[in-house]
């Protein structure tokens, strides 16, 4: 496959140096552009994480969405009701203090006016008292606003990080799935090699005599059913890789170059722990975390006099219960999964190894003129077929470690 990119980047080289010189001169800006824009793109597989969390259009989003909730400021919203309260305070406090004097002031004999402002007097004290202590209510507002606010900002930068996560893994996902295409269509390749050659071998035999047409249009049957499939294959390898290019912050069409993926170590198996990586999972999983953030909710509004529904607090407790049971048995299978493929990956080396020691018999049979060209060309293919049954192997293996690896970071689908 590399060699057929190589093969063709250098035919487009050559195809520019005999363009005429005029073409390098017109909107030289612009064909510049565009050929940044278009250039191919190298991607690894360990630092593509880092390549989606620093160009992915949606994670930034996500990263001004959490630091819009960390710069909002809910004292302002409670600025004119404190400056109105201020007010009404600063002015029952001077009408009080003027109608204080204007008592002081009366004689005796005017016992009747001096009752009536003593009346307005204590009417404009409670209202001073109940000023006092609207802004004493208003500071406590306030502050539940302000707890509120940081709940808010813990609940929005937990969401946005799953969110991103999701990207990260999903992106991933898609390079694994693009190399497991990549081995896919050499497959077909090499089914169509063989099926040519086994319909070439065919078309003698009829001519020949030696075999009906009946057989040979079976063939040439399957040759057009292995084209279709080729087609549909390279259809799903555009679109993923469009995709993954999307993630990753570049443009629709960028041809991306992704490196080989790497091996899972049995170091790295080795280290596998379930208990201890269990406890990890359950501590960073979302999922748990979403029905544990529901039920601390469900229990300030009880305790708030939001609502006086403890059902709906005892159902959040039941929900965050079967949710660490659903993570718990999930992890379970994503765990003997590893083990599994492990095992598989076992196995199809060791075929692989036979296989290899075989071709090399029938290698020496060849040369020396023991077996045909064709019996050669099979024993070829029954190889190759062995080297992409481990290839695949490895990639399944490598599938079902990283997600693994994903679930230990609190990123699984409980229901799997």
């Amino acid at each position: 496959m590399k060699r057929y990119i190589a093969a063709g980047l250098s035919a487009l080289l050559l195809c520019s140096m005999c363009a005429p010189a005029y073409a390098a001169d017109a909107g030289s800006g612009e064909q510049a552009a565009e050929a940044e824009e278009s250039a191919p793109v190298s991607l690894t597989f360990d630092t593509l994480e880092q390549t989606v969390r620093e160009n992915n259009v949606s994670i930034k989003s996500y990263d001004n969405t959490v630091k819009s909730e960390e710069e909002a400021d809910v004292s302002v919203d409670y600025d004119m009701d404190y400056i109105t309260i201020v007010n009404q305070i600063s002015s029952y406090r001077q009408q009080i203090a003027d109608l204080e004097e204007a008592i002081n002031d009366l004689d005796e004999d005017q016992a009747a006016l001096k009752s009536t402002l003593q009346a307005q007097l204590n009417t404009l004290e409670r209202s001073l008292q109940a000023a006092y202590g609207s802004y004493n209510d208003l500071d406590d507002k306030e502050d539940d606003a302000k707890e509120d606010q940081q709940k808010t900002v813990v609940s929005t930068r937990r969401e946005m990080q799953n969110a991103a996560d999701q990207i990260c893994m999903d992106a991933e996902n898609n390079y694994i799935s693009l190399e497991a295409l990549q081995y896919s269509l050499n497959e077909t390749e090499r089914s169509l090699a063989q099926l040519d050659r086994n319909i070439a071998a065919m078309e003698k035999q009829v001519s020949l005599g030696m075999a009906g047409s009946n057989e040979l249009k079976s063939l040439q049957s399957q040759r057009e059913t292995l084209l279709a499939s080729r087609t549909t294959l390279n259809t799903q390898y555009e679109s993923l890789s469009n995709t993954l290019a999307i993630q990753c912050g570049y443009h629709t069409g960028t041809v991306l170059r992704t490196a080989a993926l790497p091996a899972v170590t049995q170091e790295q198996l080795d280290a596998m722990d379930y208990e201890t990586d269990l406890k990890e999972a359950v501590k960073n999983s979302y999922s748990i975390w979403a029905k544990q953030d529901a039920a601390d909710k469900a229990s300030d509004d009880y305790e708030d006099n939001v609502t006086n529904n403890l059902y709906a607090y005892e159902a959040a407790k039941i929900a965050l219960d079967a949710e660490k049971e659903n993570v718990t048995a999930s992890f379970r299978k994503l765990y003997k999964d590893v083990q599994e493929k492990g095992d598989a990956l076992r196995a199809a080396s060791a075929d692989l190894e036979q296989a290899e020691k075989t071709f090399a018999v029938q290698q020496v049979q060849y040369q020396r003129g023991m077996i045909s060209q064709m019996a050669f060309a099979d024993a070829q293919d029954t190889l190759e077929a062995a080297q992409e049954a481990a290839a695949e192997a490895e990639i399944n293996l490598f599938t079902s470690y990283n997600t693994y690896e994903w679930a230990k970071r609190g990123v699984m689908d409980s229901a799997a």
